[in-house]
């Protein structure tokens, strides 16, 4: 065997050692593989809570619509007893037929006034959820722009090979976490 191979031989066997900045490549696509799986989750949660958003303001106006609807109604119920009780008036010999249906009016103008107060319930509810679907949004749509941006700085590094963008990508990437960590313990 000559000098030669012994050299290359002893040199393949010792494990090379690598230095900090022989790692940074791997360490700037891990972090660009992790902050991308995040901003993923972001986007979905984000999403999901647009769409119910969406939801609950077809719901909360459904609920005003049918609100009108019995506003409506509790208002010819209202006109017609107004008319009976005046034509009563007017007659007084007659005064005593009407005093039934002018009670039947007054007890579908009370349910009436009943139901529209416990269908606003209803719509206000919704409304709430709404909002609180806006809020919960809005703190996955922030974690997303943090998580973006770490990728865009992982990115710029792996391709300009400086690591300074790295740095400030994992900083974006690191606050992009935490607000989508806190997104997660405040949403229901």
């Amino acid at each position: 065997m000559s000098q030669e191979n012994k050299a290359n031989e002893t040199e393949s066997t010792e494990p090379v050692k690598k230095t900090w900045k022989d790692r940074i490549p791997t360490l700037i696509a891990i972090t660009t593989l992790f902050l991308a799986v995040c901003a993923t989750l972001a986007s979905f949660k984000a999403g999901g809570y647009s769409t119910k958003m969406v939801l609950a303001q077809n719901q909360s106006s459904d609920q005003w619509a049918y609100y009108q609807a019995k506003s409506i109604k509790e208002t010819a119920y209202q006109t017609q007893r107004d008319m009976m009780e005046l034509t009563a008036k007017q007659n007084p010999g007659l005064e005593a037929s009407f005093k039934a249906k002018i009670a039947e009016y007054d007890k579908e103008v009370a349910r009436y006034k009943k139901e529209k107060a416990e269908i606003m319930a209803d719509a206000k509810k919704l409304e709430q959820a709404r909002d609180d679907y806006q809020v919960y949004g809005g703190n996955f749509g922030r974690a997303l722009i943090l998580l973006q941006i770490g990728i865009l700085f992982s990115s710029l590094s792996s391709i300009s090979k400086n690591h300074v963008y790295w740095y400030a990508g994992a900083v974006s990437g690191a606050g992009g976490i935490l607000a989508f960590f806190y997104a997660l313990a405040v949403a229901p």
